[in-house]
């Protein structure tokens, strides 16, 4: 199969930085386009006015700042990106973004810093495995 579009979720983690790497070797091989993107979780909703934009507009930049160094090695290797912030549950937002924008394949690493929500809940990559419409490729 030829993949056109890939979905690389980034969380800071070592094995997100791993699937960064990994992602973009597969995009240098196909003239793929990369997706970055990072989910900052939900809000709770008794969270609201200023308190809440700040929140966001903190968790944005938090955000951009863990994609960077992606997208410069993006740029390194003159390879086609995007990146995005997202509020929402990675799990589920990674899912609905790869749909949304039509990605052929998912790349992730197979842990992220939450390992111990991961234990307790259930780790994201195991979300994103059972509920994806597309390949997934977890990086260890």
């Amino acid at each position: 199969m030829y993949y056109k579009k890939l979905l690389v979720p980034v969380d800071g983690s070592p094995n997100a930085e791993l699937a960064c790497r990994h992602a973009i070797e597969l995009a240098k091989a196909g003239n793929m386009e990369i997706i970055f993107l990072h989910c900052f979780g939900d809000l709770p909703t008794t969270i609201g006015g200023q308190a809440r934009d700040e929140i966001i507009a903190l968790s944005e930049k938090e955000g951009k700042a863990l994609l960077a160094p992606c997208e410069a090695l993006c740029d390194e290797s003159n390879i086609k990106y995007r990146s995005t912030v997202r509020p929402g549950a990675p799990g589920r937002t990674i899912v609905l973004v790869a749909q949304s924008e039509g990605c052929d394949l998912i790349v992730m690493g197979s842990r992220g810093l939450s390992d111990f929500s991961g234990m307790v809940m259930g780790s994201v990559s195991h979300r994103v495995l059972r509920h994806a419409t597309m390949p997934v490729l977890v990086v260890r």
